[in-house]
């Protein structure tokens, strides 16, 4: 019975998720359109990577909280990347997150959608 519960016990100690740090050079912050709501959020421009059909770009909401988000305009889809913080104005915090692909459906994800498709 006792190594029932050690075994137990051992499956429910969760590892926390390895964290990793960047630094931003030059950022160029640009405000994304029709995401006021709530606050204005801003898409690093100097950093958007563009392959085949998809962009990746960072971007930070009005609360400070940093993502990496991968985009497919011709599918009009979308997933985050990574999730973090920023410990300096330029050095960022983040975990490596593997979210599904998922249409934007809220107005501020469209909002979101159309402003990095149309760059």
């Amino acid at each position: 019975m006792r190594s029932i519960l050690f075994i137990s016990a051992a499956l429910l100690i969760v590892t926390p998720a390895q964290a990793e740090t960047f630094e931003l050079q030059n950022p160029a912050w640009k405000p994304v359109p029709n995401t006021e709501v709530n606050g204005t959020s801003y898409i690093e421009t100097n950093s958007i990577i563009k392959s085949d059909d998809k962009i990746t770009y960072d971007l930070v909401n009005a609360e400070a909280a940093y993502s990496r988000v991968e985009m497919n305009c011709e599918a009009q889809q979308f997933r985050t990347i990574r999730m973090g913080y920023f410990a300096t104005r330029s050095r960022i915090n983040y975990t490596t997150v593997n979210d599904p692909w998922m249409k934007p459906e809220t107005n501020y994800h469209k909002a979101l959608a159309a402003f990095i498709c149309s760059l």
